[in-house]
C-alpha cells in the first residue's frame, strides 16, 4: 500500500524590515540648523557694516537681533544701534527689519527693508538731532549752524547711492546762522514733496513755510540728481528790522506791495 506524502509546510516569510524615521532624522537635523542660525552672533555683521564705511566698538546678541556700541560712520561717532532682522524677509529677496539708533543728542527709528542690489527703503522714519550733529556727518553739509531737526517720514527710498523718494515732514526749529554773524533765523516747517510742485524725474521737492521767528517765508527746495540744489521763495522781516538786516535784505532786491523779497540760494551737496 503507498504511502501517503507529508503535506509540504510554507517557507516562514521574513520579518519585515524596521522602518526608519526619516522624518524624525530630517526634523532633528532642521532644528539644528534653525538653532544655529538663531544663535548667530551680532558680530557678523561687522563686515556688512564696513562695506558702507561703519564700524563699532563692539557688539552683543544675534545677527537677528543685536546691538553695535559706539558705532562710527568714516571715524564719526553716530551712536549705539539696536536691530531686529526678520529671517522669512530673505526669502522674499529682500532682508528687513527694524532699527534704533541712541546718542546723547538724540535718537531715530525706522523699519527698512534693502534688495540685494542694494536699494534701501526706510518707512515710517521718526526721530529727532541737533543740526550741529548733522554738520559732523559726512553729508556736506555746513558747519556752525545751530537748532533741532525733528522728522517724521513715512517713506525714504534711497537708489545707487541717491535718495530717489522722500515723503513726510520735517520740523526746523530754532536755527541760528553760523558765525560770525550769529542770527537767529526762526523756525520752518518742511514738507516732501511740495504738494504744488511738478518735478521732474529724478528730482525731489520740498515746501519750506516758517513757522516763527524774525522772518515771514514761503518757497521751494529742489534737489536734482546731480545733487544741486535751489532753494527759492519770498522772504519778508516780521516785526522792526535791525539796520544791518535790513540792509542785508536790499540785497535780495526791490520789496513787493507786501514787503516780501525773492530769495534764491543755489548749491551742490
Amino acid at each position: 500500500m503507498a504511502q501517503r506524502r507529508a503535506r509540504e509546510r510554507p517557507a516562514a516569510t521574513a520579518p519585515p524590515a524596521a522602518r526608519r524615521p526619516w522624518w524624525l532624522i530630517g526634523l532633528g537635523l532642521a532644528a539644528v540648523v534653525l538653532i544655529a542660525l538663531a544663535t548667530l552672533p551680532a558680530s557678523l555683521a561687522g563686515a556688512q557694516l564696513e562695506r558702507v564705511g561703519l564700524a563699532a566698538a563692539g557688539f552683543s546678541g544675534s545677527i537677528w537681533q543685536g546691538r553695535a556700541q559706539g558705532l562710527a560712520w568714516r571715524g564719526v561717532p553716530v551712536g549705539d544701534l539696536r536691530w531686529t532682522l526678520r529671517p522669512w524677509s530673505l526669502l522674499t529677496g529682500r532682508a528687513a527689519g527694524t532699527l534704533d539708533l541712541a546718542r546723547p543728542d538724540g535718537a531715530l527709528s525706522t523699519a527698512f527693508s534693502v534688495s540685494f542690489k542694494g536699494e534701501i527703503r526706510l518707512t515710517n522714519l521718526q526721530g529727532s538731532l541737533d543740526v550741529a550733529a548733522l554738520s559732523t556727518l559726512p553729508l556736506g553739509m555746513p558747519r556752525g549752524w545751530r537748532g533741532r531737526l525733528s522728522g517724521r517720514l513715512e517713506e525714504v527710498v534711497v537708489s545707487a547711492g541717491r535718495p530717489t523718494v522722500v515723503r513726510g515732514t520735517l520740523d526746523m526749529d530754532g536755527l541760528v546762522a553760523p558765525p560770525p554773524r550769529g542770527t537767529t533765523i526762526g523756525s520752518y516747517l518742511v514738507v516732501m514733496p511740495d504738494p504744488a510742485a511738478t518735478s521732474a524725474p529724478g528730482e525731489l521737492t520740498a515746501r519750506v513755510n516758517d513757522k516763527e521767528g524774525p522772518f515771514s517765508f514761503d518757497g521751494r527746495f529742489t534737489l536734482s540728481p546731480d545733487r544741486s540744489f535751489l532753494l527759492e521763495g519770498m522772504l519778508a522781516p516780521r516785526g522792526p528790522t535791525p539796520p544791518a538786516l535790513a540792509r542785508s535784505l536790499e540785497l535780495l532786491g526791490p520789496a513787493d506791495a507786501s514787503g516780501r523779497r525773492p530769495l534764491s540760494v543755489s548749491g551742490t551737496l
